[in-house]
C-alpha cells in the first residue's frame, strides 16, 4: 500500500495538476483576507476576528470550492489511468484491484487532508500579516490549533462526501460527468446553505457539522450523519464493485 501511495505522488508531482491544485487552495483563503480587509477599510468599527475568517473559509470551501476543486483533482488522478492506458501494465505486477483502488482512496484522502491543511496554514499566516496593519482579534494559539481541529475534520467530511463523484469517474472513465455532478451539488449547496432542511442534504449537512450549526434544522444531526455514512459507504462499495468489474486488458 505505501508503494502505491508514493507511485501516486510521483506521478501526481510530475503533472501541472499539482501546481494547479495547490493555487486553488491559495483563492479561498486570499479572497476571505481582502473582503475583511476591505469591510474594516470602509468602517473601522468593524472587528476582524480570525474566528469569522475561519467560519467564512469552512463555508467557502465545504459549501462551493472544495467539492469543486477536489472532484477534478481526484477525477483526473483516476480517469489518466484509463487515458493513459496504464491499467493493463499495473496489473501484470501482483496487485489486486481492490487493493489498488483502496490505495487510490488512500490517496486521494491524503490530497483532500493537505488541501484543508494548506488552506488552514494560509488563513493563519495572511492573518498574523494583515494584524501588522489592521486589528485582529482571537489571533491566538489555542485559537488557531481550534480551527486547525475544524479544518481536518471538514477534510473528514469531504473525503466522505467526494465517493460518489469518484463513482462517476470509474463508471464514465472520464472527469466531465463528475465535474457536472460537483457543479450541481455546489449550486444547491448555496441555494441550502440558509435552509432549515439543509440537514437532510450529505453535502451541506457535512458543513453544518463542521460549523456546529444544526441549531434551527429541521433533520435531526442524527440522521444528518447518518445519511453521510449511508452515501460514503455506498460510494465506496459501488466504486469497488464497479471497478472490479472492468476489463483493464
Amino acid at each position: 500500500m505505501l508503494r502505491l501511495l508514493q507511485c501516486e505522488a510521483m506521478k501526481l508531482r510530475r503533472s501541472r495538476f499539482l501546481l494547479i491544485g495547490i493555487a486553488g487552495t491559495l483563492i479561498v483563503p486570499f479572497f476571505i483576507i481582502i473582503k475583511a480587509v476591505t469591510r474594516y477599510g470602509s468602517d473601522s468599527r468593524t472587528v476582524v476576528s480570525l474566528f469569522t475568517l475561519y467560519d467564512d473559509a469552512l463555508m467557502f470551501l465545504m459549501l462551493l470550492f472544495a467539492p469543486l476543486v477536489l472532484t477534478i483533482l481526484h477525477a483526473w488522478i483516476v480517469s489518466r489511468e484509463y487515458t493513459d492506458g496504464t491499467l493493463k501494465n499495473i496489473f501484470v505486477i501482483p496487485v489486486s484491484k481492490t487493493a489498488f483502488l483502496c490505495g487510490k482512496l488512500l490517496f486521494l484522502a491524503c490530497v483532500t487532508f493537505a488541501f484543508m491543511l494548506i488552506s488552514w496554514l494560509e488563513i493563519l499566516v495572511l492573518a498574523i500579516l494583515c494584524s501588522f496593519f489592521v486589528p485582529v482579534t482571537d489571533l491566538t494559539i489555542l485559537s488557531a490549533f481550534f480551527f486547525l481541529v475544524r479544518m481536518l475534520s471538514g477534510g473528514l467530511f469531504l473525503c466522505a462526501t467526494q465517493t460518489p463523484f469518484l463513482y462517476l469517474t470509474i463508471r464514465t472513465r472520464g472527469f466531465v460527468a463528475p465535474l457536472i455532478a460537483a457543479a450541481a451539488v455546489c449550486f444547491v449547496n448555496v441555494v441550502l446553505s440558509g435552509s432549515p432542511i439543509a440537514g437532510v442534504y450529505p453535502w451541506s449537512a457535512s458543513w453544518l457539522f463542521v460549523c456546529r450549526r444544526f441549531h434551527g434544522q429541521s433533520c435531526p444531526a442524527g440522521l444528518s450523519a447518518a445519511l453521510i455514512l449511508i452515501m460514503c459507504f455506498w460510494g465506496i462499495a459501488a466504486c469497488l464493485l464497479r471497478f472490479r468489474r472492468e476489463e483493464v486488458g
